[in-house]
């Protein structure tokens, strides 16, 4: 069963990271444009409505599953982030550094996409 949970929260983490390269680099592709801005939407209302990443508490609620001493107080990219240098983001930084990200690339994407020639 442990490996079972492993399994899930590792593929979780790999569609997460997933999901974060379309949102940084989407606008790359014209072929994927509308999974693009659907996912820019999703993430927006997700983050605005919610406060926080469903894929987040997934993966972490089956990582405490299988570490319940496993501290998960941030957001993904808070964890991911300490694990990797050891210097925190606050969780209040990413969420509107975030937003304001989601919201901009939701502004620009339709004037490139329909009036720039």
């Amino acid at each position: 069963m442990k490996t079972l949970e492993h399994a899930g929260a590792v593929g979780i983490f790999i569609l997460h990271c997933a999901i974060g390269v379309v949102i940084f680099l989407g606008w790359l592709w014209p072929e994927i444009w509308p999974l693009y801005v659907s996912i820019l939407v999703i993430v927006l209302f997700q983050n605005l409505i919610l406060g926080y990443c469903i894929l987040s508490r997934w993966e972490f609620s089956l990582r405490r599953l299988l570490d319940p001493k496993l501290r998960y107080e941030y957001n993904f990219t808070s964890y991911y982030t300490y694990k990797l240098t050891h210097k925190r983001l606050s969780t209040r930084f990413v969420q509107i550094s975030g937003t304001c990200f989601l919201v901009s690339s939701l502004g620009i994407n339709p004037y490139f996409k329909f009036f720039y020639l």
